[in-house]
């Protein structure tokens, strides 16, 4: 307890305050009796403590002395008050209150609750009832805030932080409450800076942090935060991307927050790391007066919830930042460049006539020579009649595309052309009738001895690299109007 009140001659008298028992007062030296102030049960004084294990001056109850029924004070009251108001969250195991984590924040705002079973939010006449944060929180908030209140009152005594567990996710063993509320020494934050810094694993639950609100500074870009009283080579700040959830903070005030903590260092600046928490919905921040003089508190409150703007605004970043990376795209195989000149095998254009086959001269037995009139060879197109002898007929190329040509009967092969100056067809079909075809036949002249070989279709020509895009003019530089060459 924080404060306690003098009792002589059967009589009560003036309440004196925990921060006093350091400087040896008068009625510390005389040993003077002294009581609850909330009851008539006996108390005694307790100097601070350093070492392994330090502690602050307070007072704590004498040995083998229970709190009255009625007190605020008395852990029995108090743990069956916050278990009924807790909706499951908090379960009584003996003479301990175990609360139970989940495993991460975002289930915690999950639960709303259906009603307030907590007292008055007025308070009683010693300021100390538990009671319902308003607006209504989720039960493990509500149970939270109660727990720490009540252990303010007791100044953190040790033996009664020690009646309250925690269940984390996973474990059947409960944990101290330390493992889940950090506060309100600089040794707490100290050792949640070290969890998470130091390499050892992270809390797999919400963490909380209790203290009292040193200043409400603003950063460069004017965004407000909640400073806390920092621990050594650290500070302990509270941010929100939402200014409506700290504009009811104010300096002097205490402060639970809930959520996920982490250690972030500024590149600018002096570089000081910074225990935050970033607040993104109103019941994270639950927040109260307390006057140590008194022992007067005002009920739990937290800030407004947030608008539908705000909401919205916070669904959109969440998605942005879980949103999976766009897939890369897949390269276009790389344009292989066409070769200059005839192309050796080429698809026909699509409106052009598949000419026949080029001509050579297989060996033929003499026999199948023809005495017949000239056989005209069929032809997609109109040829030009040759006037030159056969033996000036130029050799076929051998870079000619092979087309298909029309289907021919088998039963003669091709003669091959004679060396005399008698008149024979290149090549004799049977029967002897003309084949027809698509396009006219040959005509044949009397001064030709021999018919006229068909034409080459026209190629059109090609680009040996595909056009690539016209550039920008060039710029003439300065060495070329210059007349007498570089200027030295």
């Amino acid at each position: 307890m924080d404060k306690a009140r003098l009792y002589q001659d059967g009589k009560i008298g003036k309440p004196v305050l925990a921060r006093e028992i350091d400087d040896e007062p008068w009625w510390r030296r005389q040993k003077t009796p002294l009581i609850c102030p909330f009851c008539e049960t006996r108390v005694v004084s307790q100097r601070t403590t350093v070492g392994r294990a330090p502690r602050g001056a307070l007072f704590r109850l004498a040995a083998e002395q229970q709190h009255e029924d009625f007190c605020p004070l008395n852990p029995t009251e108090v743990l069956q008050q916050i278990a009924h108001g807790s909706q499951g969250v908090a379960v009584i195991d003996g003479d301990k209150l175990h609360l139970v984590l989940p495993d991460d924040a975002g289930q915690v705002g999950a639960a709303a609750p259906d009603a307030d079973t907590g007292a008055s939010a007025g308070g009683g006449r010693f300021g100390v009832d538990i009671t319902t944060v308003r607006p209504l929180l989720p039960p493990l908030i509500n149970s939270a805030v109660a727990i720490v209140r009540f252990l303010q009152k007791h100044a953190f005594d040790p033996d009664v932080v020690a009646q309250f567990k925690v269940r984390r996710p996973g474990e059947d063993k409960a944990a101290g409450w330390g493992e889940f509320c950090y506060g309100p020494t600089t040794a707490d934050y100290a050792r949640l800076f070290a969890q998470l810094t130091g390499g050892q694993p992270k809390p797999g639950h919400p963490v909380a942090v209790y203290g009292r609100i040193v200043a409400v500074e603003r950063n460069s870009k004017d965004r407000p935060y909640l400073r806390l009283a920092g621990g050594r080579g650290f500070t302990v700040r509270i941010w929100s991307e939402h200014d409506s959830l700290l504009a009811p903070l104010a300096t002097g005030a205490f402060v639970l927050a809930v959520g996920a903590w982490d250690v972030w260092t500024p590149e600018r600046g002096d570089g000081t790391p910074q225990l935050r928490i970033f607040a993104e919905e109103h019941w994270q921040l639950a927040h109260w007066t307390y006057d140590a003089a008194t022992g007067q508190s005002s009920p739990p409150a937290c800030p407004p919830p947030l608008s539908l703007a705000q909401r919205t605004l916070n669904e959109f970043r969440t998605a942005t930042a879980t949103r999976k990376p766009a897939p890369g795209r897949t390269p276009r195989p790389a344009t292989r460049p066409r070769p200059s000149g005839h192309p050796k095998s080429a698809a026909p254009p699509p409106n052009a006539t598949s000419p026949g086959p080029p001509p050579t001269a297989p060996e033929a037995p003499a026999t199948a020579v023809s005495t017949g009139p000239p056989t005209p060879r069929p032809t997609p197109g109109p040829a030009v009649p040759d006037t030159e002898s056969p033996e000036a007929v130029p050799p076929a190329r051998p870079s000619v595309p092979s087309y298909p040509a029309a289907p021919l009967p088998a039963a003669s092969p091709p003669a091959a052309p004679p060396t005399t100056t008698v008149s024979t067809p290149s090549a004799s079909f049977d029967p002897p009738a003309p084949i027809t075809s698509s396009g006219p036949a040959v005509p044949d002249t009397a001064a030709v001895s021999e018919p006229a070989l068909p034409a080459q279709p026209p190629v059109p020509p090609r680009p040996s690299t595909p056009p690539r895009p016209a550039g920008p003019p060039r710029r003439r530089s300065r060495r070329g109007w210059w007349p007498f060459g570089r200027r030295r």
